[in-house]
């Protein structure tokens, strides 16, 4: 009751409110039809049928085309902050943005974890998560529906669904417009669209968009880190360092000269943007009652990737800084790597939509979509700061996939609507990359046939009981099975001692080659770039085969009632089912702690302790919702309020994890001691069920023009996330230093029991307790019919979690857990512009600010090595927009 006490409270007076003022209106004058009002109807899909914003008993949160240029919002990622209760971070790993809605977030971005939001282009369902990098251009609108929508949606929308819907084809009147954009850091933007109606049945539409954009970072490439074989020669060959100057590098190159980091040019630097897409879309009608849209896609995105900065803020509260690592003048947007980024993304998707009214009552609908997703990405995992020298390259991965979806659904005006369907969806991932840590080891990966197949059927109607009153009812049946064939893990040959070979090296790499008279920061410049890239220098560790299967049914039961023409009141309960998932086999082998020695057999085999295969359970949840939306003031007042509360069984809650320790000959990376027997634990990215969560919250979003020509928006929410029941689990967020454990394999040691901390009553991450979103836009007509319209958009969060870990919940032995801590600040951003329109509707100019209080926003967080690393908000930026229409 304790949980349910203050919400209720809300929502009960928002009720009551709403309440209030509709019967204010009733008690006014009858009018003989309802106002059009001062504020434009918009039209989505939510129930797989077109309805009225206002009249469509779902939380859910609509943009045009227009509306996205003036937020500045090009993908998915850039919606957070304007849809209430979304959060979108980045993975730099896997080039995926990570989406959390009302709490719930997946941070298992790899082929082997589900999204929580499911994404669906043009209604069709997009699988992996870097699909939500893609541009939208040329919308008709972008939707975000919050709350389950596995009954009419399908798999992973167990809190929410975004939809991108294109703009069709028109077969009425040719049009063609073409913008140009200028900005920030180089910021150069070009798109275009023409529509082309070839017959009175036939139409074409083409468009395309492209941008460029140096990196906001203040980059730099640093020679001295154990590998420099990417770096430009003017890098490589960097002047030795001289003076005062102290870092944090410098201090721990113990193996080489210091040399001076060399300034990067932010064309080609992390977190510079290099992208176009182009769409192709045909429709085709050859009668009133037959309707054929089909469209070919092509994103491309060629730049350096993304990277993980430091967060200075903490690193003071540690009694360290960021001009401490990288010099005078470093801060939050300051890096220095030694392996450029590099990304190679493209998704190519057909899709095909087509729609036969066969009769007055009666519609069929066939959607498909066919998409290859093509990508290679290699990331400096830990930027210099530590001896280890990562990198992660994604080598080359396909994820080929293809959907389709049969439909039939009502059409006419009778008291039943109803819609039934199946649904079929497969993809075919294959895969190879590798994890390389120069100090220590290399491991590949190669997954060449990762399967996921999927299918449902479903159904959903609503039946109008009275004239006010109708009921929804609406069953999914599931089933998913995700199969591993073939997948390998493979580590290093290592040889000790310099061999014959390539450039002398028969393995991945020997170690501590400088006894053998090698300078040991260059060994590693004797490869080829690419040679880490090649499976033969590996040996098989593992066989992943690996295979699971789940199955489940999800309801959807709701009432919504008409409490005026104006006002509608609605309460649904329905719950949704995210498959489980299958992961890597890891083996252990029988090994002595003290001479790190493996046990064989009579046959010299090495003995299997345990195998671990790293499959998790499905999660469920069950969601009550409440809301009301209504149109008040004559239709200058659109305002939409809702309650829910969300109780998830078995929530995938991912984080790297040791599985098992294993014990090494190696020199102790915190000492200057070789041949130690050191204990190391096998990390995987481990997705685990946490037991019980409850999330609730409230949601109120309005729209009202007060005046003419003059448009309040926005939304307040409230939210609370709480893990219930107990989640015992090994603490894995800054181990070594939260616990003051200096000896690395003892941090991440499965055997240590004081690494164990009980999660229960920890919050969810990404869930700030308050939200609020306000914006302002004003038009002002001038004598010839031109228009002038400036807008501001304010937004504020308080402060939140970045992780489920919630440091400072729990006790340590370091003093000072704020400087390890996974908490961000409340924040608050401002969004600027202003229009010129003219009468004619044919040119416009628009000046915009984003971001202009320049506040810095961590969207994630990953800490260790004494640092708390994290994507960072983009820096006030500036710019210019036009557009010409023909």
């Amino acid at each position: 009751m304790h949980f349910l006490k203050k919400p209720l409270t809300v929502a009960l007076a928002i009720a009551n409110l709403g309440v209030a003022t509709a019967l204010a209106q009733e008690a006014e004058p009858a009018k003989e039809e309802k106002s059009t009002g001062l504020l434009e109807e918009v039209t989505v899909t939510a129930t797989k049928r077109e309805t009225d914003l206002m009249d469509t008993p779902v939380a859910i949160t609509a943009f045009s085309q227009a509306q996205l240029e003036r937020a500045g919002a090009t993908n998915v990622r850039d919606l957070a902050g304007l849809v209430p209760n979304l959060d979108i971070g980045y993975e730099q790993d896997q080039a995926s943005p990570v989406i959390s809605m009302r709490g719930v977030r997946s941070t298992n971005t790899s082929e082997l974890g589900d999204p929580s939001v499911g994404l669906h282009m043009d209604g069709i369902y997009s699988p992996r998560p870097q699909g939500a990098m893609a541009l939208m251009f040329d919308v008709e609108r972008v939707e975000a529906l919050r709350g389950p929508q596995g009954t009419l949606f399908g798999r992973n929308s167990t809190v929410g669904v975004v939809n991108v819907i294109s703009r069709r084809p028109d077969t009425e009147s040719f049009e063609a417009n073409v913008g140009v954009e200028l900005g920030s850091w180089d910021n150069q933007v070009m798109k275009g669209v023409m529509n082309l109606p070839v017959s009175d049945t036939f139409a074409l539409r083409a468009s395309f968009i492209q941008q460029t954009r140096d990196s906001y970072l203040d980059g730099y490439y640093d020679p001295n880190q154990w590998d420099r074989r990417r770096l430009p020669g003017y890098a490589q060959n960097a002047p030795d360092l001289v003076g005062d100057a102290q870092t944090l590098i410098q201090d721990r190159n113990w193996w080489g000269t210091k040399k001076e980091l060399v300034k990067a040019d932010g064309e080609d630097f992390y977190n510079n943007i290099d992208q176009y897409a182009f769409r192709l879309a045909a429709l085709w009608e050859p009668t009133e009652k037959i309707s054929w849209l089909t469209s070919i896609e092509k994103y491309q995105d060629q730049g350096a990737g993304s990277i993980n900065t430091l967060d200075c803020d903490k690193l003071e509260l540690a009694g360290n800084s960021c001009e401490n690592i990288y010099g005078p003048g470093a801060d939050q947007y300051t890096v220095a790597v030694n392996t450029p980024g590099e990304l190679d993304l493209s998704i190519e998707s057909f899709r095909s939509s087509f729609r036969w009214d066969f009769s007055d009552e009666m519609a069929f609908i066939y959607n498909a979509g066919y998409a290859v997703q093509d990508r290679s990405n290699l990331v400096d995992i830990d930027a210099g700061v530590t001896d280890w020298d990562m990198e992660i390259w994604f080598v080359d991965t396909e994820y080929a996939s293809q959907s389709h979806e049969l439909q039939l659904q009502s059409t006419g005006d009778g008291k039943l609507q109803w819609i039934a369907g199946a649904f079929y969806f497969k993809e075919k991932n294959d895969m190879d990359g590798l994890f390389n840590a120069h100090m220590n080891d290399s491991a590949f990966w190669d997954q060449p046939n990762r399967t996921l197949e999927s299918e449902a059927v479903f159904g959903q109607m609503t039946y109008e009981l009275t004239e006010k009153l109708f009921l929804t009812a609406g069953y999914r049946y599931s089933k998913d099975t995700k199969q591993d064939v073939g997948g390998r893990n493979l580590s290093c040959n290592r040889d000790w001692g310099l061999g014959e070979g390539d450039a002398g090296f028969p393995g991945c790499y020997p170690a501590w080659v400088w006894a053998d008279g090698l300078d040991a920061d260059d060994y590693f410049n004797q490869y080829s770039a690419d040679h880490f890239a090649n499976p033969d220098i590996y040996s098989v560790a593992t066989n992943n085969d690996n295979k699971g299967s789940w199955s489940d049914s999800t309801f959807r039961l709701g009432l919504d009632y008409d409490l005026t023409d104006d006002v509608m009141l609605y309460a649904y309960v329905a719950d949704g089912f995210k498959a489980g998932g299958i992961g890597d086999v890891v083996v252990e082998y029988l090994q002595d702690p003290l001479t790190a020695e493996y046990a064989t057999d009579e046959n010299g085999e090495q003995i299997i302790e345990q195998v671990y295969q790293q499959n998790y359970d499905p999660e469920r949840v069950t969601t009550f919702e409440i809301g009301a939306k209504g149109s008040f003031f004559d239709g200058s007042l659109n305002l939409a309020a809702t309650y829910f509360l969300s109780d998830y069984t078995d929530m995938q809650l991912a984080a790297p994890e040791s599985v098992h320790d294993v014990y090494a000959i190696e020199q102790n990376p915190d000492s200057d001691n070789f041949g130690e027997v050191i204990t190391n634990g096998v990390v995987v990215y481990n997705t685990r069920n946490a037991a019980e969560s409850m999330i609730q919250g409230v949601e109120v979003e309005f729209q009202w023009a007060p005046i003419e020509n003059g448009v309040f928006g926005g939304y307040v929410t409230w939210l609370d996330t709480e893990i219930t029941s107990d989640f015992e689990t090994r603490w894995n967020f800054a181990n070594r230093e939260l616990f003051e454990i200096p000896d690395y394999g003892l941090a991440h040691s499965n055997e240590n029991p004081l690494l164990y901390r009980n999660l229960k009553g920890n919050e969810l991450a990404a869930s700030p307790e308050f939200a609020l979103t306000i914006n302002y836009a004003h038009t002002f007509e001038l004598g010839n019919g031109d228009r002038i319209i400036p807008f501001v958009n304010v937004h504020w969060e308080d402060d939140s979690y970045l992780s489920y870990w919630n440091v400072d919940k729990h006790d340590f032995p370091t003093p000072t857990p704020e400087a390890f801590s996974d908490t961000r600040e409340a924040f608050t951003t401002v969004d600027v512009s202003i229009r010129y329109v003219t009468a004619d509707d044919k040119i416009s100019a628009e000046l915009f600010g984003y971001n202009v209080t320049d506040e810095i926003i961590p969207y994630w967080a990953s800490a260790g090595d004494g640092v708390v690393r994290a994507p960072m908000s983009v820096p006030a930026n500036y710019g210019v927009r036009f557009n010409y229409t023909f």
